[in-house]
């Protein structure tokens, strides 16, 4: 009964795992060693800068404020990414939402967002982190009529509570900032 119960466990991948590995049995009734699963570090530690609430604005361009806001989902295994914008003092409306996720095989985040909810357009890229610590948001955008475009965005801590981003797009010629003054937008976090 006992070879009976473990063959079952084992088949329907259930583990039943002990601080630092499982026994089985197999139906030879020999034991059989099983492994819990791996612990990695915390792979969202190099983006954790980035957690809260940020009010966003250009030094110059247009009239145009810029809520982000990164909060962490279930036991921190990914991120929720949300941007709101304001134009011109009206009201606060999103612009894209969606979700950033570890890839173990990349080392990047892999994420997926819906742009203007209803629109039926979106983004998906990777975030990554450069050797000084910047993140990178490679996108690429694609609107419901299929017209796909490219976007970078790079974030650089500049203190605990400020940021300096860029927005840029690629265009035949290069990377050109998306809108005027958006290749130095300063990041100011929001007080709890």
């Amino acid at each position: 009964m006992r070879t009976l119960r473990a063959a079952t466990l084992l088949s329907l991948g259930i583990f039943v795992c002990g601080p630092a590995s499982a026994q089985g049995t197999q139906a030879s009734g020999t034991r059989m060693r099983v492994d819990a699963p791996a612990t990695i570090a915390n792979p969202y530690t190099a983006y954790e800068f980035l957690i809260g609430d940020w009010d966003t604005r250009p030094s110059g361009g247009p009239d145009i404020a810029i809520h982000q806001n990164f909060r962490w989902g279930t036991r921190q295994s990914y991120i929720y990414y949300t941007t709101s914008t304001r134009m011109n003092g009206g009201p606060e409306t999103i612009h894209f939402e969606g979700m950033l996720v570890w890839n173990g095989a990349s080392r990047n985040l892999d994420y997926v967002i819906a742009i203007e909810p209803g629109s039926g357009g979106q983004e998906q890229g990777i975030l990554r982190v450069e050797p000084d610590g910047s993140v990178i948001r490679e996108v690429t955008m694609t609107r419901a009529n299929g017209q796909v475009s490219h976007f970078r965005q790079t974030f650089r801590r500049t203190g605990p509570d400020s940021v300096v981003t860029s927005l840029m797009r690629q265009t035949a010629t290069g990377w050109e900032p998306n809108f005027p003054g958006s290749d130095a937008l300063t990041m100011t976090r929001r007080p709890a």
